[in-house]
């Protein structure tokens, strides 16, 4: 079997399934069922229904799928790459323990198969078992010192646990494997020799992560060097406020003179940073004065409580991810929010998902903004103003989550089931943004626990200060 079958589990799966219209969906499960009902017993036909119905990478097909994917390994239980494939999928919509019997499954006959024992340590990793995942990881490394996926999955595991030296130490072999290590800056910083250097600092990752950790470039700054920050073109108006920032520069432009050049997000390996060492200068985004008195009196009429909400994430970004660790919540989630008295809420929603609002209850009020909202004065622009004006922001784990914790800004963020190891296990709040709290799915697709906790939170601890105001 080989070690890339790992991917099955973290990848996005067949987009020609995905995109096929209902009605080919329809004919192909027709044929399907028919095959299977004239021969329920042939495990192959129950391995291809399932596999085809996993491969549509939707929620109602799911359990279907599932369902024969398994009865496909009952029937022929010494089919390796069968039992893999349910392991697999198994994880993706959250059946973690049916995962990881599968892998055991394999695991009994042949126990030294590196992508399943990675794969079973993905599984616990996903199930919040970080000590049993971190074991696995290890192990593999023993074995096999060069498998870089086991590095990086116990680099992540170590971190997400709180145990920081450990994790960032493992992942600095991933940067070292991946040339991201820049031995030049992590020099400076061990001699202390920063001042006076040129740092050239570029993204890596989304929007988000950018100004996620764009805060490192304020503490280079302040340790004597000129940094220059290169970064995507619809952050460049956003950031240019930064006074820490010397020179910013859209990505792809040529930089001919520097002393050193690192990713942003490797910043926090190179310093070592622990829960009481990150960076919490906050705000450390700095919205334009002119935007902010703008929106400030465009809002004055509004006395009531002001929540921004943002609930979907890039389409395109979330696809790839595991199922149970899609971030998009429906916005109907919200109309209880948008139905209570003294209270508005305002959309900073940006393109995706802006139909939702097509379908509110008539006594639901969700304000929006015009089409020149964060376009005629950059991506973000009006959005970091308007977050000035508002009491709390509530939001999905995207770009708008994190400028609102730069901003200092009071931030509810909801989080899936599987999330980023930025966020750390069990965690309801946030070393990275000390105004945010964290409401997280406590079981796989399950937004109405989530919701029902953090509208308990609101109405017993917000609401009553609304309401006697």
């Amino acid at each position: 079997m080989h070690k890339h079958l790992l991917l099955l589990i973290c990848t996005a799966l067949c987009s020609s399934a995905l995109y096929c219209n209902q009605t080919e969906i329809t004919a192909q499960i027709s044929q399907h069922q028919t095959r299977i009902a004239h021969n329920p017993e042939n495990a192959e036909y129950h391995f291809a229904y399932g596999d085809y119905l996993a491969s549509l990478d939707r929620r109602e097909y799911d359990t279907e799928a599932f369902t024969h994917l398994k009865k496909a390994t009952e029937l022929q239980p010494h089919t390796m790459q069968w039992l893999f494939r349910l392991g697999s999928f198994a994880c993706r919509i959250g059946l973690l323990q049916e995962s990881l019997e599968a892998y055991m499954h394999i695991l009994k006959k042949h126990p030294s198969l590196t992508s399943v024992l990675y794969n079973a340590g993905f599984t616990f990793k996903v199930a919040g078992e970080l000590d049993v995942a971190a074991r696995i990881y290890a192990h593999i490394i023993a074995k096999d010192p060069e498998y870089e996926p086991a590095h990086l999955g116990l680099a992540f595991a170590l971190v997400a646990h709180g145990k920081y030296a450990a994790g960032w130490k493992e992942h600095l072999w991933n940067l070292k494997k991946q040339k991201k290590d820049s031995p030049e800056l992590r020099q400076f910083i061990q001699d202390g020799t920063l001042a006076g250097k040129r740092i050239l600092l570029i993204p890596e990752g989304g929007l988000g992560d950018t100004l996620h950790f764009i805060r490192y470039a304020q503490r280079i700054h302040h340790m004597g060097a000129q940094v220059i920050v290169a970064v995507q073109r619809p952050l460049l108006a956003l950031l240019s406020g930064c006074p820490y920032i010397d020179l910013l520069l859209p990505t792809g432009m040529p930089i001919e003179k520097f002393d050193a050049k690192a990713t942003l997000m490797s910043l926090a390996t190179f310093f070592q940073d622990t829960q009481d060492t990150i960076p919490q200068n906050i705000p450390y985004i700095f919205p334009d004065p002119n935007r902010v008195a703008y929106w400030n009196k465009q809002l004055a009429d509004d006395h009531s409580f002001k929540i921004g909400i943002c609930w979907q994430p890039d389409s395109h970004n979330d696809i790839s991810r595991l199922p149970i660790a899609r971030r998009g919540i429906p916005l109907s989630f919200f109309h209880t929010l948008a139905t209570t008295p003294g209270v508005t809420l305002y959309s900073l929603q940006q393109h995706e998902g802006l139909d939702q609002l097509n379908n509110l209850p008539q006594n639901a009020i969700i304000k929006t903004f015009d089409s020149t909202f964060d376009v005629t004065h950059g991506s973000f622009c009006d959005t970091a103003a308007v977050m000035q004006s508002l009491d709390l922001i509530i939001s999905t784990d995207t770009a708008t989550a994190h400028l609102a914790g730069a901003l200092g800004k009071r931030t509810w963020l909801l989080l899936p089931f599987n999330s980023d190891w930025r966020w750390l296990a069990h965690r309801s709040d946030s070393p990275w943004y000390p105004t945010m709290r964290i409401f997280q799915q406590e079981r796989p697709f399950d937004w109405h626990t989530t919701m029902h906790t953090l509208h308990d939170v609101f109405f017993n601890e917000v609401y009553p200060s609304i309401t006697h105001s």
